[in-house]
């Protein structure tokens, strides 16, 4: 196909030793492809193709026919490809030789970060553990699985995580066909939507979801055993020491249940109502700020009503007002909803029930 020719011109064939110190004085993220012949290199070919299409601007591909007009150079560098041989150069030095799949996506991962770690979803002990690359691929798994999720939020860079992975893979293993653990890199830029969603703010991050829906944060050890015995037992979370109950802490937040929220919210015209999880690290740091809002709007007789519903405990409201990340802040005016508010500090609340 044309196409085919159209990224077969972005690869730069090199004969000669000068060509070679050239490029490389002039690219700082080269990967050439050393074939024996065009015959048997075709299918690699066509992978490294892709990717320089894929890369343009990012990275050199460059192909050096050791079974033709390169044979001297690859004398030279002492390549004997057999049939094929893939060399990395970096900042005009020889880097490694490349060592991944010969599939697109794991050329264009290394190509993209050629100093860092091989991706997870690389490792070949890791293959149990469902990878999961973005929002998109999320919502589908979520959507599709039947079975309990166990989905592990990680960085790259994290020392806890990489202590973790061996222990989730053996975890992912001996559970294969019961649940899923799966994983998801959050440092990526494309995820932070993610990340915000669920509010991770710690990696790793392991959260339990069920008929698609979140459920809770695992807070069990991080091993193997633990995380399998939790996987066959959900409801029997391990102990933590207990903090005190929102609800059980004096304030002029009114808490709701699934009993109580319908008469409530129709109680007063103007209602926000704060979706939360107990666990959640942006909830407990919204909280002082509710309460101070709650407590001005009843000193100044504002009319207008701060409520809060556990949405772990309330599961019945959470699903009806497709509760998915923490907080969720929700308005009503006469017991209806109007629309999702996105305020955390108790000025902008306060400026937001006055109007």
């Amino acid at each position: 196909t044309g196409k085919k020719n159209d990224n077969r011109n972005l690869i730069e064939d090199i004969i000669d030793p000068k060509d070679l110190k050239k490029l490389l004085r002039t690219k700082n993220n080269v990967m050439i492809l050393f074939t024996k012949n065009s015959k048997e290199s075709s299918e690699v070919m066509s992978v490294v193709s892709e990717v320089a299409e894929l890369l343009k601007g990012q990275a050199t591909l460059c192909r050096v026919e050791c079974g033709g007009e390169g044979k001297k150079l690859c004398r030279k560098l002492k390549v004997a490809p057999e049939p094929v041989a893939l060399k990395h150069y970096k900042d005009g030095e020889f880097h490694k030789d490349y060592d991944r799949k010969l599939t697109v996506q794991s050329m264009v991962n290394f190509l993209k970060d050629p100093s860092g770690d091989m991706p997870w979803e690389e490792d070949e002990h890791a293959q149990d553990i469902v990878h999961i690359p973005d929002a998109n691929a999320l919502g589908k798994v979520l959507h599709k699985e039947k079975v309990p999720i166990m989905l592990m939020f990680y960085a790259p860079w994290c020392g806890f995580c990489k202590r973790l992975k061996p222990e989730y893979e053996a975890a992912a293993t001996e559970l294969k066909g019961h649940s899923i653990l799966a994983a998801m890199d959050v440092n990526k830029p494309e995820n932070s939507i993610v990340r915000k969603h669920f509010n991770i703010t710690g990696f790793p991050t392991l959260l339990f979801f069920e008929g698609g829906n979140l459920k809770h944060k695992y807070d069990g050890e991080n091993n193997k055993d633990s995380i399998v015995s939790f996987m066959r037992n959900p409801t029997k979370q391990p102990e933590k020491p207990k903090e005190p109950e929102w609800a059980d802490t004096p304030s002029d937040v009114v808490h709701l249940t699934d009993a109580t929220f319908m008469s409530e919210i129709q109680s007063e015209p103007s209602v926000l109502v704060m979706f939360y999880a107990p666990w959640c690290g942006h909830c407990k740091k919204m909280k002082p700020e509710y309460v101070t809002v709650a407590a001005r709007l009843k000193q100044q007789n504002i009319p207008g009503m701060l409520a809060a519903v556990d949405a772990t405990k309330e599961k019945t409201l959470a699903d009806q007002y497709k509760i998915n990340g923490y907080p969720t802040l929700k308005y009503f005016r006469n017991g209806e909803f109007q629309f999702d508010v996105s305020l955390r500090t108790a000025d902008q609340i306060e400026e937001f029930m006055m109007d």
